[in-house]
């Protein structure tokens, strides 16, 4: 029997929420990182750069009049008048779940209670105080938490696919987002290697997605510029890759037209994306420009994510925080990226 139009919407919202408070702390690891780069005049702030790059620069800009660590944590961690912000992310997971409680399992719902909980209990963070750094180890590890416990416990059906397409579609979006703020961050984006500082910038994306360790085992270790935007882009084995997400929600999909017996607009659009990752080369990129794909790539994963709701009859009563405002303008491109795709 198929799902309530409500309860997949909810599913797919609790992946979102999950995965995107995972990404606000994957990219404050990033800024705090890149703070203690030196760069040159022309290069933003890296914290202006991370909240732009996570898409709330806005609403900062309207509550801070002072840009430093202190005013950004607490803006992308744990304010709830921003509502891409950890704690607006959990707050909303666990809101939908309990409306849903008896679609989960009982593991993951005690796994996003007990997550919830713990974002109460802290306290707020100083500048200098150590604690920075091991809080956001923490929201890493119990996004993993839920996402194993759900692995390993719910039933692989339609509950399962929306779920997962909720999380990779969020993961697409950050990995794409951390790309290019990383790359306007460079002192030589065209050379992207012969400066110590970019080679350290470098470092710094793969560590926040987790993949140094990866990228050493396929590439054999050294930053090439090549080498990164096949590993985070283009390659269908690095598992924050666009490429893998977009695999994944491809397969999803495909489960969801076969469970249902029906194609939509939405699978026609995932496939579209799936043939320009799988027809490009890392050359091809760089000579199209690296901005210009991420930002065509984030508006029509945005837009993929809009009409898989139409497509599935959400009700946008659960999507407080979608689509992000600076993602507004974007729309237009991605209708148009389409169909020049689809002609």
């Amino acid at each position: 029997m198929a799902l309530l139009s409500r309860t997949a919407e909810n599913l797919y919202w609790i992946g979102r929420y999950v995965e995107r408070a995972e990404n606000m702390a994957r990219l404050l690891e990033s800024g705090k990182r890149m703070s203690a780069i030196p760069r040159v005049a022309d290069q933003p702030p890296p914290w202006e750069a991370i909240l732009s790059a996570a898409g709330v620069l806005h609403t900062f800009k309207e509550q801070h009049t002072e840009l430093n660590q202190l005013n950004t944590v607490a803006h992308m961690a744990f304010s709830q008048d921003n509502p891409s912000s950890i704690y607006s992310a959990i707050a909303a997971a666990r809101a939908n779940a309990r409306s849903i409680r008896t679609a989960m399992t009982i593991d993951m719902w005690e796994a996003i209670n007990e997550f919830w909980h713990s974002l109460l209990g802290t306290g707020p963070i100083e500048p200098g105080d150590g604690r920075l750094l091991p809080f956001l180890d923490t929201v890493k590890q119990k996004c993993a938490l839920f996402r194993g416990v759900a692995d390993s416990t719910i039933l692989r059906n339609d509950t399962y696919d929306f779920l997962r397409l909720g999380t990779f579609v969020e993961r697409a979006d950050c990995t794409a987002r951390l790309l290019d703020v990383e790359y306007f961050a460079l002192t030589q984006p065209e050379d992207a290697a012969d400066s110590p500082i970019d080679t350290y910038h470098w470092a710094v994306i793969l560590r926040a997605t987790s993949s140094a360790r990866a990228y050493n085992w396929v590439y054999g270790g050294g930053y090439d510029l090549e080498n990164m935007i096949d590993f985070l882009v283009l390659n269908t084995r690095s598992p924050r890759s666009l490429a893998f997400c977009i695999e994944n929600i491809t397969e999803h999909l495909n489960r969801l037209a076969r469970l249902y017996a029906e194609r939509h607009d939405c699978h026609e659009i995932c496939a579209s994306i799936a043939t320009e990752l799988s027809q490009n080369d890392a050359e091809a990129v760089i000579e199209s420009g690296l901005h210009e794909f991420l930002t065509r790539f984030i508006a029509r994963n945005n837009w993929l994510s809009s009409q898989i709701g139409r497509d599935y009859h959400f009700t946008n009563m659960a999507l407080p925080i979608d689509p992000k405002p600076e993602d507004e303008d974007l729309d237009e491109v991605s209708e148009q990226s389409l169909n020049q795709a689809m002609s």
